[in-house]
């Protein structure tokens, strides 16, 4: 059997990401595991962290986790210099602009990528004129790539415009069966969740403080929990901007969740909102109606595909206050509403499971880099 390297400075456990990628990471390389001889990932060093195996999967760090910038700054540097002396038969990478590695594009035969998000100039939004510079490199990776995952079609299209050599396979995320099975409810007081990646920019945290101090005017009972993995000046941000929203004490933020604790969230919330500006695909909203529950999200390429607007979410422009804060009120003000969308939520969340993606993905990675 072949030898499979990935490398992916995220990790479930890292304390300043956490996010859908690396939960993706850990799904599908567990059900690699068995064709392979040998799976070796290799991460972002972070504060706590200890080389382990998982489901027959190697985990080890590169770099020093002292902070995330000097973090990811040395990761990239030593897992660039590592891919060129790699000698696993297949390479691959959960591509990011943050922690690029270039050097995946000089050894192409064994090389792939998984590409989440297209951001394009959307970095100036953040950045401002700095933005340039991730902008140029993620043209880079996305031109220079030979092989590609996709987990949108968007992406996917976007990739083909700007590499139409590159083979390209339109994947997919999926979620925990066991979310199916949970019994649905509304914890007293109630509560709106958002679960994933505490960053307030490109998640729409900002955006969902504002809108959720205006909907829940007339719901002095409803809170608004945010629960995931962020770096502490992320979470002293959205305190702040809680503070600033006039609603500190009916916000709470929860960092570092465990899996109990999420699925407990999932079960218990209201309804779940992720107002991301943009998504690659969008797992913890899928989550959300695995667990039966209504999504309000935005209208980004990620979101459309996971989830199907006007049956199980309803969907609103990125950025737009006005929009979710009116979209919020509708969930809040109309229980009818919300049962519909429930009702809608199981069904549609069945045709992702990981087995399934698991199954195809290995399929093309052999015949792609092993002739099989």
């Amino acid at each position: 059997m072949a030898t499979l390297s990935f490398y992916s400075y995220d990790h479930i456990g890292n304390p300043w990401c956490g996010g859908g990628g690396a939960l993706r990471d850990i799904e599908i390389l567990r059900r690699f595991r068995p064709a392979w001889d040998r799976i070796t990932v290799y991460v972002g060093d972070y504060p706590g962290f200890v080389a382990h195996e998982r489901d027959g999967v190697r985990y080890e760090s590169l770099g020093t986790g002292r902070s995330e910038p000097v973090s990811r700054a040395l990761y990239a540097l030593h897992a660039n210099l590592r891919v060129l002396l790699e000698r696993a038969d297949v390479v691959g990478n959960d591509v990011s602009v943050y922690a690029p590695l270039l050097a995946g594009l000089l050894r192409p035969r064994r090389f792939f990528g998984i590409v989440h998000h297209r951001i394009g100039k959307r970095y100036l939004e953040r950045f401002g004129w700095w933005g340039w510079l991730p902008w140029a490199v993620e043209r880079l990776l996305h031109a220079g790539l030979r092989n590609v995952v996709t987990v949108n079609g968007a992406v996917r299209e976007a990739i083909r415009a700007v590499n139409p050599s590159a083979r390209l396979f339109d994947s997919a995320n999926g979620f925990d069966p066991a979310l199916l099975e949970l019994t649905p409810s509304v914890s007293e007081p109630p509560f709106v969740l958002f679960l994933g990646r505490l960053d307030p920019f490109m998640k729409g945290l900002d955006v969902l403080v504002e809108a959720f101090a205006g909907a829940a005017r007339g719901h002095p009972e409803v809170r608004l929990v945010l629960a995931g993995r962020g770096a502490p000046h992320a979470i002293a941000q959205l305190e702040r901007r809680a503070r600033a929203a006039g609603v500190a004490e009916r916000v709470e933020v929860r960092p570092n969740v465990e899996e109990a604790e999420k699925r407990r969230l999932l079960a218990g919330c209201l309804f779940f909102c992720s107002p991301s500006r943009f998504e690659g695909f969008g797992i913890a909203a899928l989550e959300a109606n695995a667990a039966g529950k209504a999504v309000l999200a935005t209208d980004t390429d990620g979101f459309r595909e996971s989830l199907d607007p006007g049956k199980t979410a309803l969907l609103v422009p990125p950025g737009d206050v006005a929009a979710l804060r009116g979209a919020m009120a509708r969930l809040l003000d109309e229980p009818a509403l919300r049962r519909t969308l429930e009702a809608n939520a199981r069904p549609w969340a069945r045709r992702f499971t990981w087995d399934a993606i698991a199954e195809r993905e290995l399929a093309w990675l052999q015949e792609t880099f092993l002739g099989r």
